[in-house]
């Protein structure tokens, strides 16, 4: 009931946005849609959490979980009428990551994993969706790019918001998700005792490299003013890290190893 619930009402969020976008208005219901979605999409995955044993995040309810910052993100560019094209986005996507909540049944850790573990799998969810968001933002930027060069740009550029506040609304979020980012790492010093018995040398091999490139950027951005197509590259070459970090080797430990972490 919960599943098809939260699907339901983000799609009808993203429909309702992309239609105020395609018509310019200044008002929208939309958000108003998407907020209830983002509740119910939380509740079930809390529920689902709370029915299995141990504390640890299976690949599909990991993808859930940054699915709805997705949909947070997406619910809260909705109220902005500029935005309601990239957040019709951030909604399908946050619907298309509900989807599995809860379908797989992986190793999990039992027993009580401390405050320290609860608040690193918290602000990595931040993270990952921030960045996960930034990211694809900066898709659209370059799409918007892209046909704002060609002869015949399409009439789907009226729904988006000039250039310019798109690369501001991405390095706004880039900014918000590198901090957080930042804190995950420093709190995911608390409960590293071995990287190698613990097996996440990889994970914090890429994710300290995607810290690095996001850094590097924000730190061109504010020094030399980068943007344009190399800022973009480098910071989708960062998400990429990013991902590969938690879902790749996720993938290989759990379901190819059948282990788990820590």
């Amino acid at each position: 009931m919960y599943g098809f619930l939260v699907i339901a009402l983000y799609l009808v969020a993203a429909g309702l946005s992309a239609w105020s976008a395609a018509r310019r208005a200044e008002r929208s219901v939309a958000a108003y849609v998407a907020l209830p979605a983002v509740l119910t999409h939380g509740t079930w995955l809390a529920l689902t959490l709370r029915a299995q044993p141990g504390f640890a995040l299976d690949i599909a309810d990991s993808l859930s979980l940054f699915g709805l910052v997705l949909g947070l993100i997406g619910s809260l560019l909705s109220w902005r009428s500029g935005f309601r094209g990239p957040a019709s986005l951030l909604l399908v996507a946050a619907a298309a990551l509900a989807v599995g909540t809860g379908s797989l049944s992986t190793l999990r850790i039992s027993g009580e994993a401390g405050w320290p573990l609860f608040l690193h799998v918290t602000l990595s969810a931040l993270a990952f969706g921030l960045l996960a968001a930034a990211a694809v933002l900066t898709l659209i930027l370059a799409f918007q790019d892209a046909a704002l060069k060609g002869r015949a740009p399409g009439h789907w550029l009226q729904a988006l918001p000039p250039m310019e506040s798109m690369e501001r609304a991405v390095f706004s979020v880039l900014t918000l998700g590198f901090i957080c980012l930042s804190a995950t790492l420093l709190v995911g010093a608390l409960f590293i005792t071995d990287l190698f018995s613990q097996r996440l040398v990889h994970k914090v091999v890429l994710a300290v490299a995607a810290w690095a490139i996001f850094g590097t950027l924000l730190y061109g951005r504010v020094r030399h003013g980068w943007r344009g197509r190399q800022a973009r590259q480098l910071l989708l070459w960062g998400f990429a890290l990013l991902a590969m970090s938690y879902f790749l080797t996720k993938f290989i430990l759990e379901v190819v190893l059948g282990r788990h972490w820590g």
